[in-house]
């Protein structure tokens, strides 16, 4: 076994053999007879921590040009699986999975995965030990099968990250590199150390190899051409513009985008909120997803000073669905214990002045365990003669148990001569007992000034959130279960003047059963609060103890047909109950195809919406989501995926109140009962000429009905009328290439 930090002789003409090296998963050169080889692996996943040789072998080789991975697993015919999926899709096969630290200091990884199968995965790591699977890297890998094993092979150059590399003694950089193997048929997971990413001491205890890594410039350009006919408005838009980037060294990047390439050829998940809660979406457009662990500020209930989705969103008059955006630059800079970042967009400004321009501004320091830094943006609105300001003093500690991240956030929004000023603080701490056993404490606490919604996100201000979270796991060596996962959550929630709000107490098991299928239960006590956001904010009411109840069974992965159903019995709104009932199937008919079956249904009389001011409407309401995915290899660069969603919500009145001195009052004779309907659908061919370098075909069609009369209608006869008088019908052909 050879693991921790490992010295890699690169003798003259090594760099030429390396170049030899054919990614093609057979691991047969005999350059990867030098290559750090990780033998030992412990089962990470139920945690007993069991050393192995048999399961698999890893191999680890660092040349001049990057990193070499490879993988030897044995598996033989018949105990594994074999599936293909669509870039950072749900991976139903047997996968292998690592993460590097190109800088070794726990400033930040990278994940990468591939499947037996030809599926990849690949997200940011950041130093918190959170992960962010928007993020598109330039990578190579392949796989191969043998009789008594498969192997995949990895290749990622040094240039398709940024970091600092961090020198030992003999003037070579240590790179961290931790090595796993999913297997499908048990759900287990074989790690090169006894810690996954869950564990607080998972940087700490990563094994290093040793790389001489040259100093060496290199720029990049990804142009574009997007084409889009629109059959509804019957018109055609072309767009051209480009993204360029200039790395001097491999801790240094500039990017600048001229008429940059920020629309999405994936369509969002349909979205019926009937809340007061924001739905927070993610953002896969390429300049955003780069360098995301440098400016990353974690504050609790996903609390964000940037939302790149607010980038490019409406214009502030209203006219603009999409603001086109005219250019962007970013620049990091990644010294031994600096670092440093920026960035600019500076969307269009319209004729009536309404676009918006975005500048943020990051600096942090590390040293050893901890880190602190400091983030500052600002978002200028000439329409609404708005400027808003935003800081966050972020600081972190980990060590072999504990760990703790806080952040103290300000905002400062002036506004048409007027200026608010908030404040918020932030503060996660974590104590590992053991792999299996951990407490977590969490709070929160904003202001009813703070406002980051310009350029962040945030589910609400005028908030004290409070939990503690306790997990531990029981593991068992053979027999029906292999493991048992018990999680207590216990909430105290209120305003920032102290008014109790509705808090979610729960109690949640995950098992682990030996077939490799799952099943979980949850039961949630919602304790009485104060309602203080609905009726749109003029008014309070006090909700009523409220208990939930969740089970879940999920199949086997294996095979070529999978199913997960879960039920749902819960109390809600004023004095409701509803029953929710959840099925997911996965049809696989090829290695290189499959059909995912989504199906949502929930029925109640207790949702509970503000239909005016100071006044709420609680329903009967039936919702309904359809989700189906097609989706596969035409040849080995050419994807095809096909998407519907559907979507209806029949909400009849059930009583409607008014909110009266912080008490419900019955109101009669309203009726706001009505039917909102989704539909969309996509139909995508994606040719792969490389990283960064596709050629797509997509055609998009959608429709939106909102009628206040519920039950008139047949659900599919709806559907059809969607089909045929749609909203959304166009055409996108979009070709980049990067050079």
């Amino acid at each position: 076994m050879r693991t921790g930090l490992v010295v890699l002789a690169l003798v003259s003409g090594q760099s030429a053999l390396a170049n030899e090296i054919i990614i093609d998963g057979k691991l047969d050169e005999p350059q990867w007879q030098t290559a750090t080889i990780y033998q030992d692996f412990y089962q990470v996943v139920p945690a007993t921590l069991t050393q192995t040789q048999s399961k698999v072998e890893g191999r680890a080789l660092a040349t001049e040009e990057g990193l070499y991975i490879g993988f030897k697993n044995w598996q033989k015919h018949g105990k594994r699986k074999k599936q293909y999926n669509l870039q950072d899709a749900f991976m139903q096969a047997d996968f292998n999975r690592f993460v590097i630290d190109f800088s070794g200091d726990g400033s930040g990884a990278y994940i990468f995965a591939v499947t037996l199968g030809g599926g990849i995965q690949d997200a940011v790591l950041t130093p918190q030990l959170s992960s962010d699977y928007d993020w598109d890297g330039i990578w190579q890998s392949a796989f191969f099968e043998h009789a008594d094993y498969w192997s995949s092979e990895v290749f990622i150059p040094w240039h398709s990250v940024s970091f600092k590399p961090n020198l030992n003694e003999r003037g070579l950089a240590e790179v961290g590199v931790s090595l796993q193997l999913y297997e499908l048929a048990s759900n287990h997971i074989y790690g090169s150390q006894p810690q996954t990413t869950g564990n607080s001491d998972f940087y700490l205890n990563m094994p290093k190899i040793a790389a001489n890594i040259p100093k060496k410039q290199q720029w990049g350009i990804v142009p574009y051409i997007t084409h889009q006919h629109d059959f509804v408005g019957d018109n055609n838009q072309t767009d051209l513009g480009f993204d360029l980037v200039y790395k001097p060294d491999h801790h240094q990047k500039l990017s600048v985008a001229v008429n940059p390439d920020f629309g999405q050829v994936d369509s969002d998940e349909l979205d019926l909120n009937y809340s007061t809660v924001e739905t927070l979406v993610t953002d896969k457009r390429p300049f955003f997803t780069q360098d995301i662990g440098v400016m990353n500020v974690n504050a609790e209930q996903n609390t964000k000073l940037i939302h790149t989705r607010r980038i490019g969103a409406g214009s502030d008059d209203g006219q603009k669905v999409i603001t086109p955006i005219d250019a962007a630059m970013r620049f990091v800079h990644q010294g031994e214990s600096w670092q440093f970042a920026g960035f600019a967009a500076l969307e269009d400004s319209l004729d009536s002045d309404a676009g918006k321009d975005f500048y943020v501004g990051r600096a942090r320091y590390r040293e050893n365990n901890w880190q602190s830094g400091l983030l500052l943006t600002q978002t200028d609105r000439p329409w609404l003669d708005r400027q808003a300001k935003t800081a966050a003093w972020d600081s972190q500690y980990q060590s072999e148990t504990w760990s703790w991240q806080t952040a103290l956030l300000g905002s400062d929004v002036s506004e048409r001569n007027q200026q608010t000023q908030g404040y918020g603080f932030s503060a996660n701490i974590n104590y590992q007992f053991d792999a299996n056993t951990s407490l977590k404490g969490r709070f929160l606490r904003l202001d009813d000034q703070f406002d980051n919604n310009d350029l962040g996100y945030r589910q609400r201000n005028n908030w004290r959130f409070n939990e503690l979270y306790y997990s531990q796991s029981v593991n068992y060596d053979s027999g029906f279960i292999n493991r048992i996962q018990h999680n207590f959550q216990l909430n105290y929630e209120s305003n920032d003047k102290g008014l109790k709000l509705p808090a979610t107490q729960s109690y949640w098991a995950s098992f682990i059963l030996d077939n490799g299928s799952s099943f979980d239960t949850a039961f949630d006590y919602q304790t009485s609060g104060w309602d203080d956001l609905i009726g749109a904010g003029q008014g309070r009411y006090e909700n009523r103890d409220l208990l939930r109840s969740w089970f879940f069974y999920g199949s086997p992965y294996t095979g070529s047909f999978s199913w997960a159903a879960s039920f749902r019995l819960d109390q809600e709104g004023i004095d409701g109950l509803a029953q929710q009932y959840a099925v997911d199937m996965t049809w696989m008919p090829h290695e290189n195809w499959s059909v995912k079956f989504n199906n949502f249904y929930r029925q109640g009389d207790g949702m509970v919406i503000a239909s005016g001011p100071s006044q709420v409407t609680e329903y009967d309401r039936r919702l309904f989501h359809n989700y189906i995915n097609v989706s596969g290899l035409l040849s080995d660069k050419l994807e095809l995926s096909m998407i519907v969603q559907w979507a209806i919500l029949d909400a009849d009145t059930k009583t409607v109140y008014d909110i009266s001195q912080n008490h419900l009052n019955p109101l009669s004779g309203i009726d706001n009962s009505f039917t909102d309907q989704r539909f969309t659908s996509q139909i995508k061919l994606r040719y792969r000429l490389g990283a960064y370098s596709d050629i797509y075909l997509v055609y998009n069609r959608g429709a939106m009905q909102f009628d206040q009369e519920v039950g008139s209608k047949e659900w599919l006869s709806e559907l059809n009328s969607m089909w045929q008088q749609r909203d959304q019908d166009q055409l996108t052909l979009k070709v980049r290439y990067l050079f």
